[in-house]
C-alpha cells in the first residue's frame, strides 16, 4: 500500500531528527523534567534509534503506547490532565505535528501580532517550534490597549471550556483536509491521539488532544483557525491567544452580536464557551484587564543584584496579614517568589498563604526546595501536610520532592516512618516516584520492596524512571543483575532504554541469549560496546499477532514467507487496522492474509503437495494439510466460511443464497483465537 506524500514527509529521518532536537529544546521545563533521564538515556544512541523508527513508521507496524497520566490540580478543585508520553512517541507526534505546522502556515501567518498571538509558528530551520512566548503575549496587550485607545470601551472574554480535552477528532480530521493533508495523515494522527488521551482506565476516547507536549498547541492552532477565518467582526475587535478571545466593541450591542457570532462558531466544531467568564463590561481602566507576562519591577529591586530586602517587602504587601494573606496580584507575587532567595519569613508566609488557596502549593514547595537544610519547625510542617494531604496526589508529590536532601537530623525518623507508610506504588505516579528517590535516600525501602516495585509499578513511565532513580550501587549484585536483565528484556521500549542505560552505566554483564533484548535495549548496548552484534530487526507479523491475539508467539515468519514476507507483513498490518473497526473488512483481509500463509507452508513443507495463490476454497479439504497442520487449517476454513457470509463479498451466500451481512464484532474473538492456536502450531516447526 502506497504511503500518502505527507506521511512520508512526517515519517523521513529528517523530519524525525528534526521533532527529537524539538522536542528536547522545549521551553516547557515542567513537562521535561518527567523526562530528563529517558532523555539522555535515548540521546546516547539516538542516530540509531531514530533510523530504528522510521523503518517502523514506514512499514506500518509503530505501535504508540498508553500515556502515562499526572493531574494537577487548579484553583476550582478540579483537575488539569498532563499526558506523558513515551518518548518515542513524543517524536512521532512532534513529527506529524512539524507537517501540519508547514502546511498550517500560509493560512494564519498573515493573522500573527494582529489577531493571533499564540503559538506562532517558528519555521523549519530550527530547534525552536515557536516564536517567544513572551513576545506574543506582549503583542496581545499592546492590541489590546490599541483597542481600547481607539475607543473599543467594551470588551468581553471568551473562553472555550476543557478545550485541548473537547476537541473531536472528526473535526481535526476536516480542519488537517483543510490546509491540505490527506485523510490517511488525519486518520493516523487521530489513531495515536486515542491511546495518548485514555485514563488508566484504557476507555478510549474519540475527542482530545493530550495536555503537556509541545506538539499539542500547534494541533490546537488547526481548529482554533475556524474562529481566526470565520468570525466576521466589521465592527468589533477580535484577538486570540490559544484559546483566550478578547473581543472589544465600541458599544455593549455590538459586543452582544460579536459573543451571538463567536457562540455559532463553537458549535460549527463541537466546543464550548465558558459562559460563566464572559463577563460583558465597559472598561475602566484597560491595565488592570490585561494580564501581564512579568509585572514591572522597581528599579530599587532590580539594580545590579537584586535588593532581597525591598523584594521580601514587596512580597509581603501582595499576600498581607492584614488581608487574611489573600493574594492581590498573582502574576506579580509569583515573579517575586521566584527570584527571592530562601527565607525563614517568606516560608511562614506561604505556608499560611497556602492554607487558604492551596493553588500556591508549587510556589511553597519551590521556595521550601531553595534551603539547603530546612529547619525543624518547616520540616515537621512539610510532613503533617505529606500527611494530610489525601485529595491530590501531586501536591503530595510536590512537597515530598522539596523534602529530598533537605530533612534535619531531628526530623528524619518522623519523615522516614510517615513516608514509609504513604508509599502506594499504585498511587499518581509522581507521588510514588517523590517517596521513591526520597526513601532510597534515607536507605528505608527493602530490596524486596524495591525488586517488587521495578516488576509490578504502573504506568510505564514510573517503571521505567524507577530504574533510573534507584541508587543501583547500594544494591546487591545479584538483585541488580536479575532486575536489568528483566529491563532489557521488556516490551516497553522506555523501561528497555532505561535498563539499557543503566547496565552501561553499572558495567553489568547482559545474560545470554540476547536475541530475547529488546531491539532498542539491543541499539543502546551496541553503541556503547556492550555487545557485538543486535539483530533490531521488529517482525510486524508478530506484533500484528500479539495485538490481535494479546498472545507473544515467537514465529520465525520471514524465514516461513521468504521472498514473501513483506507482502505478508503489509497484508496483516492491515489487517490489524480492520480487527478494531471492521470484523467484515478484518474476514476479508485476513482471508488474504491465510492465502499467502498457505502458499508459504506449501513451499516449505514439499510433503503436503503444492499449492496455487488465490485457491484457498480448493485446498481446505487436502487430508495431508489436515494431518500436517489442523489448526492452520481450522484458521483458514474458519475465515474463508466467514467470508462466505460477509456482505463485501457476496450479495448472497452461495450455498444457501441467504443474503450476506455484516460479521458481527462477537466473532472476532472466536477468530483471534484460531489465529492464536494456528501461530502455537507454527512455532513448533518454523
Amino acid at each position: 500500500m502506497a504511503i500518502p506524500k505527507d506521511l512520508r514527509i512526517a515519517w523521513s529521518i529528517d523530519n524525525l531528527a528534526l521533532a527529537w532536537a524539538r522536542v528536547r529544546a522545549s521551553t516547557d521545563g515542567s513537562y521535561k523534567a518527567y523526562f530528563r533521564e529517558l532523555y539522555a538515556a535515548y540521546s546516547s544512541a539516538d542516530f540509531a534509534l531514530l533510523r530504528h523508527l522510521n523503518d517502523r513508521l514506514g512499514r506500518g507496524i509503530y505501535h504508540p503506547e498508553d500515556a502515562c497520566k499526572i493531574y494537577l490540580p487548579k484553583p476550582s478543585g478540579i483537575l488539569r490532565p498532563i499526558s506523558l508520553l513515551s518518548v518515542e512517541d513524543q517524536i512521532v507526534y512532534q513529527a506529524l505535528a512539524n507537517v501540519i505546522a508547514e502546511n498550517l502556515a500560509p493560512h494564519v501567518r498573515q493573522r500573527y501580532d494582529r489577531e493571533v498571538f499564540g503559538h506562532q509558528y517558528a519555521g523549519n530551520t530550527g530547534p525552536w517550534f515557536y516564536k517567544k512566548w513572551t513576545d506574543g503575549y506582549r503583542s496581545f496587550n499592546s492590541a489590546s490597549r490599541d483597542a481600547f485607545n481607539k475607543g473599543f470601551v467594551w470588551l468581553a472574554s471568551f473562553d472555550l471550556t476543557a478545550f485541548y480535552d473537547s476537541i473531536d477528532h472528526a473535526v481535526l480530521r476536516h480542519m488537517l483536509s483543510e490546509v491540505g493533508l490527506s485523510h490517511d495523515f488525519g486518520v493516523v494522527l487521530t489513531t495515536f491521539l486515542s491511546k495518548w488521551t485514555a485514563t488508566s482506565t484504557q476507555i478510549y476516547h474519540n475527542h482530545g488532544i493530550p495536555q503537556g507536549p509541545v506538539s499539542s498547541g500547534l494541533i490546537a492552532e488547526s481548529v482554533l483557525k475556524h474562529f481566526d477565518e470565520n468570525h466576521k467582526l466589521r465592527t468589533a475587535k477580535y484577538l486570540r491567544y490559544v484559546d483566550d478571545i478578547r473581543i472589544f466593541a465600541k458599544s455593549e450591542h455590538e459586543l452582544r452580536a460579536a459573543l451571538v457570532r463567536m457562540d455559532h462558531l463553537s458549535k460549527d466544531v463541537g466546543l464550548f464557551p465558558q459562559s460563566g467568564k464572559i463577563d460583558i463590561h465597559k472598561i475602566a481602566d484597560i491595565e488592570k484587564e490585561l494580564k501581564t507576562v512579568s509585572s514591572p519591577m522597581t528599579p530599587k529591586i532590580f539594580k545590579a543584584a537584586i535588593n532581597q530586602k525591598q523584594l521580601r517587602k514587596d512580597i509581603a504587601h501582595l499576600a498581607p496579614g492584614t488581608g487574611g494573606y489573600k493574594v492581590v496580584d498573582s502574576t506579580k507575587f509569583k515573579f517575586l517568589l521566584a527570584n527571592a532567595a530562601a527565607n525563614a519569613g517568606i516560608a511562614d508566609r506561604l505556608w499560611k498563604v497556602y492554607e487558604r488557596a492551596p493553588q500556591y502549593y508549587v510556589q511553597l514547595a519551590a521556595h521550601l526546595a531553595k534551603f539547603d537544610v530546612l529547619s525543624d519547625r518547616h520540616a515537621r510542617k512539610l510532613v503533617r501536610e505529606v500527611e494530610t494531604q489525601t485529595l491530590y496526589p501531586a501536591v503530595r508529590a510536590a512537597f515530598v520532592r522539596a523534602a529530598i536532601n533537605r530533612i534535619p537530623k531531628s526530623a528524619r525518623r518522623l519523615a522516614r516512618s510517615r513516608f514509609k507508610k504513604l508509599w502506594n506504588i499504585r498511587d499518581q505516579s509522581d507521588a510514588v516516584m517523590a517517596f521513591w528517590i526520597f526513601l532510597h535516600e534515607h536507605q528505608h525501602l527493602t530490596n524486596s520492596q524495591s525488586r517488587y516495585a521495578l516488576r509490578k509499578a504502573n504506568p510505564t513511565w514510573l517503571r521505567a524512571m524507577l530504574h533510573l532513580t534507584i541508587p543501583w550501587g547500594a544494591f546487591p549484585p545479584s538483585i541488580r543483575a536479575n532486575a536489568l536483565n528483566d529491563a532489557i528484556r521488556d516490551r516497553n521500549n522506555d523501561i528497555a532504554i532505561a535498563g539499557a542505560w543503566q547496565a552501561i552505566a553499572s558495567g553489568q554483564h547482559v545474560d545470554r541469549p540476547i536475541n530475547n533484548l529488546n531491539p532498542l535495549a539491543k541499539i543502546l548496548l551496541k553503541e556503547a560496546g556492550v555487545i557485538r552484534r543486535a539483530n533490531t530487526q521488529v517482525c510486524g507479523i508478530r506484533l500484528a499477532v500479539h495485538e490481535m491475539t494479546g498472545q507473544d508467539i515467537p514465529v520465525s515468519w520471514k524465514k516461513l514467507f521468504k521472498n514473501y514476507y513483506k507482502q505478508a507483513e503489509a497484508q496483516i498490518v492491515a489487517s490489524k487496522g480492520y480487527f478494531k473497526t471492521g470484523p467484515s473488512a478484518w474476514v476479508n483481509s485476513m482471508d488474504g492474509f491465510n492465502d499467502l500463509l498457505l502458499d508459504a507452508i506449501h513451499n516449505a513443507d514439499a510433503s503436503i503437495g503444492g499449492y496455487t495463490l488465490g485457491s484457498v476454497g480448493s485446498v481446505l479439504q487436502k487430508n495431508a494439510l489436515k494431518t500436517a497442520y489442523p489448526k492452520v487449517l481450522r484458521l483458514c476454513q474458519e475465515i474463508h466460511n466467514r467470508r462466505y457470509e460477509s456482505h463485501l463479498s457476496h450479495a448472497v451466500q452461495r450455498r444457501t443464497m441467504k443474503p450476506t451481512k455484516a460479521i458481527p464484532y462477537r466473532w472476532l474473538k472466536t477468530g483471534a483465537r484460531h489465529l492464536a492456536m494456528a501461530a502455537r502450531e507454527l512455532q513448533c516447526k518454523f
